[in-house]
């Protein structure tokens, strides 16, 4: 079964070691192995008394909602809801203790975390990763002056800002503690991985004591506690020179959104606000530093921005959110109206909503633009939407993009952070390259997938500078930025004030569904107005033409010969080529976190055999022929005599000729209605009016939509060329049964003609199944 990360942390037994490590105290050590093995034996009978206590407290709770109910206080009600929203507020706290854990466990030694939890850090876990305590050390020393100009940049720009909102906002009191941040787990790239530069990844833990107090017009409105923090950090140093300062500049981003939980007072603390300050926070730090979003500095003059602005990606993750099955009911109904979210980064999808449904199926198809494939991961958050309330949470769960590049391209995902449930993702990686003549292949694989938002290739964008713009107001310079849009895609540049030359030095992704026929279109508008400046757009299929499929800073005309846009545009192909990154050999035991398994059981799931996954299977049971037909679930089919007169089927009712097959890179069951051939007539005033209804069922249940054929008129050989989709995964795909009912539509009576039953688990499904099958009589 996948979980998430391995050098991720979840609340474990640690946590009993770690609350000594809690107290402000900048010289406090470790505690000895046998020291706190004896706390813990100390601890013991007091933990078994608090047991006991919760359960009495329980059973109290329960009793009196028993007395209101008996005495019917109906004033008591309020209380109850009041009590409802808080429960609301605080059930994000449930990773409170997840940083706490992770700060304290860097302080012990490798023996004694092998011992006390499942999940260690990554300098335990990964050979390849430091722990650098000498460097918290430093950092501990250098605390008490970074706070005080951490203190500065709250009460200066951060201060400042708000105003522009909020006239009388002001921080009362700043205070972050003296508990230092804490750095784990670095990593240094080779040389052989990296191209003239230095990459640098490493976690950062917070759990400070920190107390900050704001108030708006003189009155204290509320303040924040318990600010905690955890992320993966990147740091590169690009490009090197050969004299001082020896490196040209740095970036610095986060590879994945950061774990963030905190505390807040007064009247930011109502039920509801504090989740909504929660998530503006969070959508802040992911807009300014979250790949792709980043910090940039140049140390010299002789190197340009664009390469440390412009960051470029390793390939195209592709997701298929095929389905989730046992997911928890929210609804009074007892289901659930599930959606996913995924995020990689700052970049986000979301699936559409099935209603009412524990086991949906949603086949929907996203795609992400990825830097590191080895570093980044995947995350996904379930929710039950709820047009009254707040949406509930479903579950969630994380997955190891590196772990896809190596063969686990199919997972059945455990959702955590819940009693139950589990997702099935799909993924294919694809690799970029400059050779156009892949285009073609690329193009043919996404329309097998027939799916709209399919792309074939990325345009990497890098807007240098404008010159010359016009103004909407006489001798007032406007605000200008710039909006970008491919296809659907919109993203905006930064705003440039008080000029007509502004430099955005900015680089953008857009993914390209067609390079033949996809425009890249560039909107230049003013901020304070809202009037549009001019407009620029570029057909995609220039690029083609030039050497390697790319231009570097090339002026563009706006409108006007004066008025011209800098622009550097590059276009890659997506192709399914092996990532070639680095080798990485003290990662081989995640490999087993990703392992497929393709069926369920009850909570588990469990892998089909693997001869029914192979296209060139030898069937149990003998395979179906063209003049077979199954009408019973548990029997196999029937092979036909050659002899026998089947003009209009062995029970004179007609046959059915249809085509059978299943499109493995969709996980589509495609079935195609022919036609019907010498259906009976009685009544030559009586023509049947024929149509075909088509269900797919498994164990008398039906597991799929029902779908229809046309309606022809006055007609016993009617010709439909009808084709119809069921989504299933290749296992399932074996445990269903096609039930066809051919019947006739005359007025307000549609009688039954005849029907076939179809057992699936007796047809080579490796390629298109074409046959005739004779109809039988409905049984009774």
């Amino acid at each position: 079964m996948n979980t998430v990360r391995r050098h991720r942390f979840r609340p474990s037994p640690i946590t009993a070691m770690a609350e000594s490590d809690l107290n402000c105290s900048s010289d406090t050590e470790a505690p000895e192995l046998s020291e706190s093995t004896e706390s813990n034996r100390k601890k013991e009978p007091i933990m078994r008394r608090y047991f006991l206590i919760k359960i009495l407290y329980k059973a109290a709770l329960i009793f009196l909602g028993y007395a209101i109910s008996y005495m019917q206080w109906s004033v008591v009600l309020l209380f109850v809801a009041a009590a409802s929203l808080i429960w609301l507020e605080n059930r994000d706290k449930t990773n409170v203790n997840k940083i706490k854990v992770k700060a304290a466990a860097s302080s012990y030694t490798k023996q004694d975390l092998i011992k006390k939890i499942d999940e260690i850090p990554s300098w335990v876990k990964f050979p390849d990763r430091e722990r650098a305590e000498w460097l918290n050390q430093v950092i501990a020393q250098f605390w008490p002056t970074l706070n005080n100009y951490i203190v500065k940049i709250f009460r200066g720009s951060i201060q400042n800002k708000i105003r522009k909102k909020y006239e009388s906002f002001r921080f009362e009191g700043i205070d972050f503690g003296c508990n230092p941040p804490k750095i784990d787990g670095i990593k240094v790239y080779n040389s052989s991985s990296t191209k003239d530069s230095i990459i640098i990844d490493f976690e950062v833990f917070y759990d400070g004591n920190c107390d900050i107090n704001f108030s708006v017009s003189g009155a204290e409105i509320g303040g924040l506690r318990d600010f905690q923090l955890s992320v993966e950090v990147r740091v590169v140093l690009k490009p090197l020179l050969l004299k001082l300062p020896l490196i040209g500049g740095v970036q610095v981003y986060f590879l994945n959104t950061p774990d963030l939980s905190f505390t807040l007072d007064g009247l930011s603390s109502i039920p509801g606000l504090s989740s909504v300050i929660r998530s503006k926070i969070e959508e802040k730090i992911t807009k300014l530093i979250v790949f792709p979003n980043k910090i940039t500095k140049r140390f010299s003059k002789s190197v340009a921005p664009s390469e440390l602005r412009a960051l470029e990606p390793a390939g195209v993750l592709r997701v298929h959110v095929f389905e989730a099955k046992d997911l928890m009911a929210k609804d009074i109904t007892g289901k659930s109206d599930p959606y996913v979210i995924l995020t990689v980064g700052a970049e986000e999808h979301r699936t559409n909503t099935v209603n009412q449904n524990l086991n949906p199926k949603w086949d929907y198809w996203c795609e992400f633009i990825i830097l590191d494939p080895m570093s980044q991961h995947l995350c996904f958050k379930l929710f039950d939407r709820d047009n009254v309330n707040e949406d509930d949470f479903l579950g969630s769960g994380e997955v190891d993009i590196g772990g896809v590049l190596k063969g686990n391209t199919d997972q059945w995902i455990q959702l955590e952070n819940a009693k139950h449930g589990l997702l099935h993702l799909r993924f294919t990686w694809l690799s970029l390259s400059a050779e156009i003549n892949l285009l073609n292949a690329i193009s043919e694989e996404t329309k097998l997938l027939k799916v709209d938002n399919i792309s074939t290739g990325i345009l990497i964008v890098y807007v240098d500078m404008a010159t010359n713009l016009p103004q909407t107001k006489h001798l007032v310079k406007p605000h200008p930025f710039i909006v970008l849009t491919v296809n659907d895609q919109k993203q905006k540049s930064k705003i440039k004030k008080h000029t007509v030359n502004p430099t955005w030095e900015q680089g953008f992704w857009f993914l390209v569904q067609n390079p033949h026929h996809d425009s890249l279109h560039l909107a230049i508008t003013d901020k304070p107005t809202g009037n549009l400046l001019t407009q620029f757009s570029y057909k995609i299929s220039d690029l083609i033409n030039h050497p390697n499929m790319e231009i570097s800073k090339t002026a563009f005309s706006l409108g006007n010969e004066e008025s011209k846009i800098v622009l550097s545009l590059q276009l890659r192909i997506l192709s399914n080529e092996k990532y070639e990154g680095e080798d990485d050999d003290s990662e081989t035991d995640s490999e087993e976190l990703f392992s497929r398994q393709s069926s369920l059981d009850g909570n588990s799931v469990r892998s089909r055999n693997s001869a029914r996954n192979s296209p060139k299977r030898e069937l149990i049971e003998p395979p179906m022929t063209s003049t077979s037909v199954a009408t019973d679930h548990a029997s196999p089919p029937i092979e036909r005599s050659p002899s026998l007169n089947s003009s209009a089927g062995e029970h004179r009712l007609g046959r059915l000729e249809v085509t059978i097959n299943y499109n493995e890179p969709r996980q589509r069951l495609v079935v195609t209605v022919h036609q019907i051939s010498n259906l009976p007539l009685k009544d030559p005033s009586d023509i049947p009016d024929p149509y075909v209804r088509i269900k797919v069922m498994s164990h008398g249940i039906t597991t799929g939509p029902t779908h229809r054929t046309k309606v022809l008129m006055d007609c016993c050989n009617p010709v439909y060329e009808e084709t119809f989709e069921y989504p299933f995964s290749k296992p399932d795909v074996y445990e269903q049964a096609l039930l066809f009912t051919v019947k006739t539509k005359k007025f307000f009576h549609n009688n039954t003609m005849g029907q076939v039953d179809i057992n699936l688990k007796y047809i080579d499904l490796s390629e298109p199944y074409r046959t005739w099958f004779d109809l039988c009589h409905k049984p009774n």
